[in-house]
């Protein structure tokens, strides 16, 4: 899915520069964006096969020499486009040519990359790549709200509609809903635990060791507090039961909030730039791919920084290792595995009979 949408989205950011006439006088333009597409989804998703092949130990132990020389096989690809490009340079087009070159490097870095990290999310657990959705989803429809019935001041100019009270009431609601959001999904295995398999289902027998941020912890109540709500509620409540990514989801609610929707501001100042009314008409009524994702990227982006830097514990895995035994010689193997059978002896933790059996 998120393949298709960054072809389709690649494609109406391409769209835009385009300009026919010159294109019929230098016929490769066209297959050289498409070339360099090419490249840059074999780097990336070169690297998502080889974290899910890490499963399964014997296809990787095939296809080992192409990952461990992935990196210089994506480079070389990207180095024929380079030449493929400058070859076909023409007198009277250079600028035209050298514009079209930085554009599709700018869709690249913009639209490819930054929703690979959609690609990202769903490695660590679907619940990293539905939740941010949701969030953007859910404060734009918030912000029309608020906007609708109480704006009055405006927000920027690249978007007249937008106005500061659909921007702050939108982002508070969005903050509650994230926070409540969080806790309904975190008691759901299919969507924190990472995806065992490329074939997982909504009715996949999921099981991990959960995160701690999604286990129920509890907090006590200050006491100004405690006693605020005992008044409103006539009942004592001294502590409450909190998952700790609730706490978390108040941060990249804010992000959806505040930030994300810049993101749509930049696509309205494209549009603005090129007298274009929507990126393309992929979607009747509602314009192009481009335009309803345009916020998506970024949040992505976002969603998986502040994980890996926050959430995202440190661990070897199984998989981790074997695949860093298979990088190994012969020689060096038979020495790791002598080593670790040594450890275990002395450790006692294999029996003399299961020493037998090994030797």
């Amino acid at each position: 899915m998120v393949l298709c949408l960054q072809v389709l989205i690649y494609r109406e950011v391409i769209s835009m520069s385009s300009v026919a006439k010159k294109e019929r006088d230098l016929p490769w333009s066209r297959a050289m964006n498409a070339y360099f597409l090419v490249c840059l989804e074999y780097y990336l998703y070169g690297h998502n096969m080889h974290r899910a092949l890490e499963r399964r130990p014997w296809l990787e132990a095939h296809l080992r020499p192409v990952f461990a020389h992935h990196t210089f096989i994506s480079f070389s690809l990207y180095l024929i486009g380079f030449v493929w490009f400058v070859g076909t340079l023409r007198k009277g087009y250079y600028r035209f040519q050298m514009g079209q070159f930085a554009w599709t490097h700018m869709a690249l870095g913009l639209v490819v990359v930054q929703s690979q990290y959609m690609i990202e999310n769903i490695f660590e657990g679907i619940f990293w790549f539905f939740l941010p959705i949701a969030l953007v989803i859910v404060n734009d429809i918030f912000a029309y709200i608020f906007g609708f019935f109480f704006g009055r001041h405006q927000l920027i100019e690249l978007s007249p509609k937008k106005t500061w009270e659909g921007y702050i009431g939108g982002g508070l609601m969005t903050m509650v809903f994230g926070f409540a959001f969080t806790a309904l999904l975190s008691d759901w295995n299919f969507m924190v635990c990472p995806p065992p398999s490329l074939n997982m289902t909504v009715f996949s027998n999921v099981q991990c060791d959960v995160n701690p941020v999604f286990v129920p912890k509890e907090y006590a109540v200050p006491g100004a507090v405690s006693a605020l709500l005992s008044t409103l509620l006539r009942r004592h409540i001294a502590s409450v039961t909190i998952r700790p990514v609730q706490f978390h989801s108040l941060a990249i609610s804010a992000f959806a909030s505040l930030i994300a929707p810049f993101g749509g501001f930049f696509a309205s100042g494209v549009k603005r730039a090129f007298n274009i009314k929507d990126f393309g008409n992929s979607i009747p009524g509602h314009g192009g791919v481009t335009d309803r994702f345009d916020c998506q990227f970024i949040m992505a982006a976002f969603s998986h920084t502040y994980y890996v830097s926050f959430i995202k514990l440190s661990s070897v895995t199984i998989a981790g290792v074997f695949s860093s035994f298979l990088a190994l010689n012969a020689d060096k193997q038979v020495e790791l595995f002598q080593s670790i059978q040594e450890y275990l002896q002395n450790t006692g933790s294999i029996s003399d009979a299961v020493k037998s059996a090994v030797v």
